[in-house]
């Protein structure tokens, strides 16, 4: 029988395989899908889709509790962490190879360890040394993935991402802060449908809706979307969480 040190180590495991396994396939399941769908359809699709689900598991297993704390965490969520975070991403994947965007994300440990410093927990000299290891090899993977014949689109893409970054450790540094939800699930839904929304404007500004017929969408973009919603959204969100 597992003690309860080892059961919670074992849990963690279990949380980062799902959390690198999902979001290392999300970058390639949002390049099938922009083959047929504009961007900001994508994640309005995928994050209202999940939230209903996560709503009604809500609703069914009685965990319809909210408090009037939980408010302030539920937009940060929903701002920083679904609609600019998971947004920048799926447009800057019309520009960039999966393969970078990936490498690009792994600057989210770099900000999350720069706002501990800053609010003065210094990390340790090696964690230092590793974070300046990796911000200089992704300075150079980037210069050499892009080159001189990168076009304007891409190098924004790409400093897209390392801005959406930076304001998912402060979305996720501010939520670390706040009060628990009173019902994690309740929070973690209203935060994608709120999410969704947000997205679904930024279509309407990007005129992203103009050009959909859903009717038209493949079975194969049906499938990666559900993948999407039901291993990653749902997986991942309260793993990282």
């Amino acid at each position: 029988m597992l003690t309860p040190s080892r059961a919670r180590s074992l849990l963690l495991i279990i949380a980062f395989a799902t959390i690198y396994i999902g979001w290392g396939t999300t970058y390639l399941a949002n390049h099938f899908l922009l083959l047929e769908l504009p961007p900001f359809v994508i994640g309005s699709l995928r994050f209202l889709i999940a939230g209903l689900l996560a709503l009604t598991w809500v609703v069914l297993s009685g965990q319809l509790r909210i408090q009037r704390s939980d408010w302030g965490g539920i937009l940060i969520g929903s701002l920083a962490l679904i609609a600019v975070g998971q947004g920048a991403l799926i447009y800057a994947n019309q520009f960039l190879p999966t393969g970078m965007l990936a490498m690009l994300y792994t600057t989210l440990p770099l900000w999350s360890v720069a706002l501990e410093w800053l609010l003065g927990e210094r990390p340790p000299l090696w964690v230092i040394g590793g974070l300046a290891l990796a911000s200089s090899g992704i300075m150079l993977l980037m210069n050499n993935g892009l080159g001189h014949s990168a076009s304007a689109e891409q190098w924004f893409a790409g400093l897209l991402v390392v801005v959406a970054t930076l304001l998912w450790a402060c979305g996720a540094w501010l939520l670390r802060q706040r009060p628990p939800f009173r019902s994690s699930w309740l929070g973690l839904s209203l935060q994608m449908l709120i999410g969704a929304l947000l997205l679904a404007l930024f279509g309407l500004w990007h005129g992203d809706w103009q050009a959909v017929e859903l009717r038209r969408i493949s079975s194969n973009a049906w499938l990666w979307l559900a993948y999407l919603v039901l291993p990653v959204s749902l997986g991942v969100y309260p793993a990282y969480f």
